[in-house]
């Protein structure tokens, strides 16, 4: 591991300590004691094999969302619109796990799952030629069809595919064939975890070990160097965007086809893709990184729940704690922009921060 990459390693621990270490004195300032709220979010996440269980099913969508922003901020593009796509995704898996019927699991899963990345690519497309034919900022285009593509499950599951006999505002449970099976009995953790190392571990041969991930690194930290080596990269930059959308929507699947409840509800996505976001930060842009990020924001997502419900205190603190970690990883990452020199030449482009980070490590 380079200095570099150590050093950032550093500061994203250092982020979180001291963001867990402001949450404490929240909590201390509250009148709670410090030792009970330890015991809470320890029973949160590890209490019994359903609460880890539970931490490692929220841990799914978090690490997907986070490596579907590693790709496309890797060549240079930002799309925000990561929770937008997780809809789409799982909007389409549901829509598969509920009209297609008679299928073998060894069909209908599959099936579910790749509708749910169709889904979200869809979704990232739109964005892509956005950008790439009418020059809307990819920062803009993805954020606002999010907004789009929630009202739009809302209408869906408040609308044609709401449960017949049901007032809830949610479709029915898509069949047996088209879920993920449970791995560990008496949790709610399924076998979609195994999928997700899979697809982790190949983002991250790809971008370190192959051409397109090559050229796409060059594209996100010089793209005029890129062109200059023939790289097209503005079809790098779509092809980015589209991947990115479609493991979101990878992720949107796993929250339906691998939820306890099984079917489409509005809001189901949860801010899973925002909080991806996060994750990938904290992970320094890397695609291994996210494992751990994502397993911390999953185990505060999961305490953060058993504080409110045992001691009342507000889960708003877990969002609190992220904005923190936010702050602090994304300022020393400018500092440390700032104070590198550079040497600039004629044609030389200038990147952002996070962008070249990523792009170089």
């Amino acid at each position: 591991m380079s200095r570099q990459a150590l050093r950032g390693a550093a500061v994203s621990v250092l982020a979180v300590v001291v963001a867990l270490a402001a949450s404490l004195v929240v909590i201390a300032l509250t009148g709670v004691p410090l030792d009970k709220a330890a015991a809470a979010m320890w029973d949160g996440v590890f209490g019994s094999p359903a609460q880890f269980g539970a931490t490692l099913t929220k841990f799914v969508p978090l690490v997907l969302a986070a490596v579907g922003w590693v790709i496309a901020i890797r060549a240079g593009r930002l799309n925000v619109g990561l929770e937008g796509q997780i809809l789409a995704g799982g909007t389409a898996s549901a829509a598969v796990g509920l009209y297609l019927t008679g299928l073998p699991t060894v069909i209908h899963l599959p099936l579910a799952v790749l509708a749910g990345a169709v889904g979200g690519a869809a979704l990232g497309a739109v964005a892509a030629w956005l950008w790439a034919r009418r020059g809307v900022n990819d920062f803009i285009a993805t954020l606002l069809l999010t907004f789009i593509v929630t009202q739009l499950v809302s209408w869906l599951a408040n609308g044609p595919m709401e449960e017949p006999t049901g007032t809830l505002g949610q479709s029915a449970p898509v069949a047996d064939t088209a879920r993920w099976p449970i791995l560990i009995p008496r949790t709610t953790l399924r076998a979609d975890i195994l999928l997700v190392i899979v697809l982790v571990l190949a983002v991250a041969y790809m971008l370190r070990r192959t051409v397109v991930g090559y050229r796409l690194r060059l594209t996100g930290a010089n793209p005029a160097a890129a062109q200059a080596t023939g790289t097209r990269t503005q079809l790098i930059g779509v092809g980015a965007l589209c991947a990115s959308a479609a493991i979101a929507g990878v992720a949107g699947s796993s929250l339906v086809v691998a939820s306890p409840a099984g079917n489409l509800a509005p809001g189901f996505s949860a801010n899973y893709g925002f909080d991806g976001i996060v994750v990938a930060l904290l992970a320094r842009n890397s695609p291994l990184g996210c494992i751990p990020a994502a397993l911390l924001l999953a185990a505060l997502r999961q305490g953060g729940g058993l504080l409110e419900a045992r001691l009342g205190i507000s889960n708003g603190l877990v969002t609190a704690t992220q904005a923190v970690v936010i702050l602090l990883v994304t300022g020393t990452a400018w500092y440390a922009e700032r104070r590198r020199p550079r040497r600039r030449t004629a044609g030389s482009s200038e990147v952002p921060a996070p962008v070249a980070e990523g792009a170089r490590s």
